[in-house]
């Protein structure tokens, strides 16, 4: 979506926001208290000053990928702490920021990471650092993905973000692996689709194959939220 159709779509995407004229109570409570909570966290702080470093070390580099912005790092520290997953699977690093973000929640979770990019930057193992004993790092898709199934505990749904789809071959992988995800039940989360077409497509893919659930978007980040139990509804929002 242009900015100009976003600016066009502005008061109503602002409207439904707030809750209104949402009738499914998952949605209501998702749009309310995770997607727009504005209560402070225990660990906004920290990642603030994680994310300044990266920033910082980043200045004298040219043409680096965008640092996540700190909205949407408290943003994905909600999303995660709602559904507090054991085992996460994300692709693209975001110089770690993410992965520190959704490992915050909880102690117990572990993240199986997806970048043959990681090394290129120096910063992104120092944010690391502190989670390395819960994180496996992959340069390959295929075979993070299988192992991350490997690690998923019997019963437990799915939780993956995709910062960013590294090599073009990964894409029609990511489009099998997260639709065989969808027909059970999962949480998929999407950045950058506004800066980024392989995201865009994925979304546009992910969301024709639908069969169940709800999925929020303001077209920059996408959430798509698979239960059975929840009848297929798309909520495009202000967030």
């Amino acid at each position: 979506m242009g900015r100009i159709r976003r600016y066009r779509t502005a008061l109503s995407r602002h409207h439904r926001s707030k809750g209104h004229g949402i009738h499914s109570p998952f949605a209501f409570n998702f749009v309310r208290f995770v997607l727009r909570e504005k209560s402070p966290y225990y660990c906004y702080d920290e990642m603030g000053e994680l994310r300044q470093a990266v920033v910082d070390s980043l200045r004298d580099e040219k043409n680096h990928p965008r640092v996540v912005s700190f909205k949407n790092l408290k943003m994905i520290f909600r999303i995660t702490n709602r559904f507090n997953p054991p085992c996460i699977l994300q692709v693209g690093s975001s110089y770690g920021l993410t992965s520190a973000s959704m490992l915050s929640v909880g102690p117990e979770s572990r993240l199986w990471l997806y970048d043959p990019n990681l090394e290129t930057y120096s910063v992104t193992a120092r944010v690391l650092m502190s989670y390395l004993d819960r994180v496996e790092c992959y340069n390959k898709l295929d075979v993070c993905i299988d192992e991350y199934r490997c690690g998923l505990p019997v019963g437990t749904a799915p939780f993956v973000l995709v910062n960013s789809i590294p090599e073009e071959y990964d894409f029609e992988l990511l489009c099998s692996a997260l639709s065989e995800m969808l027909s059970e039940n999962c949480v998929i989360m999407l950045g950058d689709l506004n800066r980024n077409d392989k995201i865009k497509r994925l979304w546009q893919h992910l969301k024709s194959v639908m069969s169940h659930g709800q999925s929020f978007t303001n077209e920059k980040t996408a959430v798509i939220v698979s239960q059975k139990k929840i009848n297929l509804e798309h909520f495009f929002l202000w967030f």
